[in-house]
């Protein structure tokens, strides 16, 4: 796992002005949908392969229907032949095409550790709970987060091993939760049942809505929020709007800076930093376009303060950013927020409409073929009609 300085390094080296892909929308989608669902198949199972290529071509004409169709049959097959590589896959596909509860099983199952009891939904009470990420990046923490509360209801005692920076929200929003850094791992920790958090999922979140745990946000330090939000609108009228611009993920097609001038002019308010890096060249752009309107908070690292970073996003009255880290904090926080999504095929977000299951307060807005600028004036739109109250 990389060091802090090293994060920080390539942070700061990095290039986040984005530069716009213009054209050939379409071979992206497909290369990137070929990448993720082509995969020599070790079985020499002419199934596999077909509905490989199948789901990839049903994704490059977009027809969602017809790629959840092969990711069910994927699921299967690899079921079948105890191919967990292939569940996975399968699932990880279905959670973008609106799989519902299927996904969730999926990849539960492929994350299962052989010889340790996994749970299997039943009754809790006088049993202990180890949930854990097991693999996955950053988002799971957040995206999962909500479905803690009715296992640390149920459970005599439930621990979650989690990323350092994010125990601090996690204590405050669970007070009854034991959190320990993951690093001691599961083993560490004596336990009845385990479970990642697709497990939960698998358990909690059906495919009828009105069945599901309810979504519970983030609880971010509260004194911390007033004072932060107060600091911004001492330099002017509110309403307060977050936004991140640029990614070390070069494979991202991103909207340049030009492309956020028309959504700063349209936008009242200040317009608060959310961007890691070196965004001194990014910002006096902003600056030239909105005057005495763009706030740069320097006490706030989320390469290093995770629970600083989450009051800030607090504070505000709306969100707008690309994919990233901060999209899904402020959804975890229950923050509104508008995401700018390219055409690529990505794992984080559903590949079709423009809300989240996740995250109730997340919109998305999609590039869709068009040029950046049109997507910004809708992002834009959008967001004027969050905060049109907000003051």
């Amino acid at each position: 796992m990389p060091s802090r300085r090293s994060i920080l390094e390539k942070a700061k080296a990095a290039d986040l002005r984005p530069q716009a892909v213009d054209g050939r929308w379409l071979r992206k989608v497909l290369d990137r949908a070929r990448t993720f669902f082509r995969r020599p198949s070790r079985h020499g199972d002419q199934s596999v392969e077909r509905h490989l290529d199948l789901m990839a071509r049903s994704v490059e004409r977009r027809d969602w229907q017809a790629a959840r169709d092969h990711a069910l049959e994927l699921g299967l097959l690899g079921e079948q032949l105890g191919d967990r590589g292939l569940v996975k896959k399968a699932g990880r596909g279905l959670r973008r095409l609106g799989g519902g509860n299927r996904a969730w099983q999926l990849i539960a199952s492929s994350k299962q550790v052989p010889g340790r009891p996994e749970w299997d939904g039943s009754d809790l009470a006088g049993r202990s709970l180890v949930v854990e990420r097991r693999e996955g990046d950053l988002a799971i923490f957040l995206q999962f987060a909500s479905l803690l509360g009715p296992v640390v209801a149920a459970a005599d005692r439930c621990t979650v091993l989690i990323e350092p920076r994010l125990a601090p929200l996690y204590r405050r929003t669970y007070p009854a939760l034991d959190v320990r850094p993951e690093a001691e791992g599961a083993a560490a920790v004596d336990a009845d049942v385990f479970a990642c958090f697709e497990t939960l999922a698998r358990h909690l979140w059906p495919d009828e809505p009105t069945a599901r745990a309810p979504f519970v946000p983030l609880e971010p330090d509260r004194r911390l929020v007033a004072e932060l939000r107060g600091a911004y609108l001492d330099h002017g009228p509110g309403p307060l709007i977050g936004f991140a611009w640029g990614s070390l993920n070069k494979a991202k097609d991103l909207p340049t800076l030009d492309d956020w001038r028309a959504l700063l002019g349209s936008l009242p308010g200040r317009f608060v930093s959310m961007q890691y890096g070196d965004v001194g060249p990014a910002l006096s752009e902003f600056e030239r376009w909105a005057p005495g309107r763009i706030i740069h908070d320097a006490s706030v690292d989320q390469l290093s303060d995770m629970d600083r970073f989450a009051a800030q996003i607090a504070a505000l009255d709306a969100v707008v950013t690309i994919s990233n880290t901060g999209a899904n904090l402020a959804g975890a926080l229950g923050v509104p927020t508008v995401v700018l999504l390219d055409d690529g095929f990505r794992l984080s977000w559903p590949a079709f409409g423009e809300t989240v299951a996740t995250y109730s307060s997340v919109r998305l807005v999609r590039k869709g073929g068009r040029a950046w600028a049109s997507a910004m004036r809708e992002a834009g739109g959008r967001v004027a009609q969050i905060v049109g109250g907000a003051g």
